[in-house]
């Protein structure tokens, strides 16, 4: 691993102290300010950020949020999105074959939205982090702390 990498690798566990714990913890992509975690897990991939606000900014960045769907940081707002898409609220973060599942994250202390990750094929999960890397991690447990929150709910789709 290269310099840079560990540098990268090091100022994410200082946000995230669970990925310390964690053998499955890697960096997968250079840095992106072009996409954020929800747009990632709700399957836009890396064109657009998807978030309540649209407003238009002058930073080069597509800002974009389901039409119809409450233009609000609360969970529940974040969930409807994500039901647009054919998610539907489940039990457990465990793998079922067939379905793809995420979990939501909440800001401790308030009712709003802060992060989402996704589960791999393979069980595993994944992570867009704001402006910066994807990274693996072995659960959606290991990033929870002071900068998401916690994992507030888990949900599924059909593959």
């Amino acid at each position: 691993m290269g310099e840079i990498d560990e540098l990268n690798r090091v100022q994410a566990i200082n946000f995230f102290p669970g990925l310390i714990d964690d053998p499955l913890f890697k960096i997968t992509s250079p840095k992106d300010v072009k996409y954020n975690c929800i747009a990632w897990a709700f399957g836009l991939h890396n064109d657009r950020w998807m978030q309540f606000d649209t407003t238009p900014r002058f930073d080069g960045v597509w800002y974009w949020w389901p039409v119809g769907v409450k233009l609000s940081p609360s969970i529940s707002a974040y969930i409807e999105a994500f039901k647009t898409k054919g998610f539907d609220l489940c039990d457990t973060c465990e793998l079922e074959v067939g379905f793809i599942k995420i979990a939501l994250y909440r800001t401790r202390g308030t009712d709003n939205c802060s992060h989402a990750s996704r589960q791999k094929l393979d069980g595993t999960w994944m992570s867009k982090l704001g402006p910066w890397h994807d990274i693996e991690h072995g659960t959606p447990y290991s990033i929870e702390g002071d900068r998401y929150g916690d994992v507030f709910c888990f949900m599924k789709n059909i593959r």
